[in-house]
């Protein structure tokens, strides 16, 4: 009977101990009502960010940036310390999705509808640069095929979101200009592709007047002036102020993350190669008994990324 019981006590330990180790692993312990209360120290703290992003659903994460970024509009300061803080928040927000710790296309698509519109020139850049760049990663290579589908894919979600935003015209464009960026260059079609996407009363603004001054094309100075103007927003923010108090930070790719789910969008990956080493004492690979043996061989160490350095003295 003792020993029954003993077995039963044991169980609900090892029991208990699974539940722990899972929550651990799929930390998705907080209601959105008791995130809310930690918005201040998410927009403050990058690390604070992602800690409350991770602790939520991925309906929930969606729902959060938006809020932080409602809360990031109302603050006092000058158009560069905002922008710079929504580079911050909405960053940390889509890097702590990553991995499938979230849905990152929802919440791309949320960054675009609800950042202000002069943030997104800051946005824009450090974007394009560095989280969603096409060889962000070494590790993995896109096909023109394939990266124009992932853009398709993710101005999709953009153009839905922001249907029901400000200036949702102009918030489009910046997410196709975005994508077209991080592409860098290639395919040329692509510019025309993402076009496709917009609503059709939009196309023609963007393609001749939001898309040759935003990217310096046609002679033109590179400048998202006329997309401003458009969205009768402010002048457009020194960038170089925004990278410097932005500071120097961790660079992650993200861009496969938003095929998460859906792989014919996957790109391809280089897998290790297999080689057969020679037995000395029976000149054939493997055992010495004419059998090979395969031993892998592991692909070469990739450096790490530099963090991003300001210019700015």
């Amino acid at each position: 009977m003792k020993m029954s019981k003993m077995k039963v006590c044991l169980a609900a330990v090892v029991a208990s101990s699974m539940c722990v180790a899972f929550a651990a692993d799929d930390v998705k312990t907080a209601s959105l009502a008791e995130a809310r209360g930690g918005i201040g120290e998410a927009i403050s703290s990058p690390s604070a960010m992602e800690s409350a992003m991770k602790s939520l659903s991925a309906a929930d994460q969606v729902a959060f940036l938006g809020e932080v970024n409602a809360a990031i509009a109302k603050r006092q300061a000058s158009k560069e310390e905002k922008a710079a803080m929504f580079l911050k928040a909405n960053s940390a927000a889509l890097k702590a999705a990553k991995g499938g710790k979230g849905d990152m296309k929802a919440l791309l698509a949320e960054v675009y509808a609800s950042a202000s519109v002069l943030s997104l020139t800051a946005i824009n850049e450090k974007f394009a640069e560095d989280l969603f760049n096409r060889a962000a990663d070494p590790g993995k290579t896109y096909t023109d095929d394939q990266y124009t589908d992932i853009a398709v894919e993710a101005l999709k979600a953009i153009v839905r979101r922001c249907d029901s935003a400000d200036s949702s015209s102009v918030r489009d464009a910046f997410g196709l200009l975005m994508l077209v960026r991080a592409s860098n260059g290639t395919p040329d079609t692509l510019t025309d592709r993402l076009l496709q996407e917009l609503p059709e009363e939009d196309r023609k603004a963007a393609q001749e007047e939001w898309i040759p001054a935003a990217l310096g094309r046609d002679g033109r100075e590179k400048s998202y002036e006329p997309m401003l103007s458009a969205a009768e927003a402010e002048a457009e923010p020194n960038l170089d102020i925004i990278i410097k108090i932005y500071g120097p930070q961790q660079i992650d790719s993200l861009l496969g993350d938003i095929v998460e789910g859906t792989p014919t969008l996957r790109p391809h990956i280089e897998e290790p190669t297999m080689q057969t080493p020679i037995d000395a004492s029976s000149g054939t690979g493997g055992d010495g008994q004419g059998v090979p043996t395969p031993v892998p061989v592991p692909p070469a160490p990739v450096p790490p990324t530099p963090p991003y350095q300001s210019q700015v003295p």
